[in-house]
């Protein structure tokens, strides 16, 4: 009986073995430079991301040829349709005047353009920048163009809070190109 009550009063204090509970994050709209373009509706499709990136766990670090994925960090959501949200959100802040969504929403409207985006880097290098490398498409009236896009940024801080604070920057930088891109397709009537 002596022995029941000491291992019940030692695994009170020890615990079951509990881990440390998951952080979730979420990529987020950066404001921008606010233009008048009255553009028609723009649809940005759901991005294609590279193999590595389509997980749940948050990558901390990569040098090249082996990921370190935080056990305790994950995204609020998929990668792709949350980048493919954010830019529509961005896009939306740069371009007044003009309808932009993103297809993951549940809207059914047909799009004078179409941006669709190949993204096969997005996270932190071994350099300690984060590097955003794609392939943005803008199609509409039967034309397309087509930009390769290289950005990257070095985050405050390591800490994962800043890391996704500096990938959204870059989603809003990258919104910046494409808004450019789209205005001039709009000034030549493209």
């Amino acid at each position: 009986m002596k022995i029941s009550i000491c291992v019940a009063f030692m695994l009170s204090f020890t615990g079951c073995g509990s881990s440390p509970s998951t952080a979730y994050y979420a990529l987020a709209a950066v404001s921008g430079t606010m233009r008048q373009a009255s553009l028609g509706t723009i649809e940005v499709r759901r991005p294609g991301v590279a193999g590595y990136l389509d997980r749940a766990e948050i990558i901390t670090a990569w040098d090249g040829y082996r990921l370190r994925l935080s056990q305790t960090e994950c995204w609020g959501e998929p990668i792709a349709p949350m980048i493919g949200r954010v830019l529509a959100q961005d896009l939306t802040d740069r371009l007044r005047g003009t309808v932009v969504f993103s297809a993951s929403s549940d809207l059914s409207m047909q799009a004078s353009t179409v941006v669709e985006l190949a993204i096969w880097k997005f996270d932190l290098d071994r350099d300690g920048s984060i590097h955003l490398d794609a392939l943005a498409l803008v199609r509409g009236s039967g034309r397309e163009a087509t930009h390769a896009i290289a950005l990257q940024t070095r985050p405050a801080t390591m800490d994962t809070s800043a890391v996704v604070a500096a990938m959204s920057s870059l989603l809003g930088q990258l919104a910046d190109e494409i808004s450019t891109v789209l205005i001039a397709r709009g000034a030549n009537g493209l």
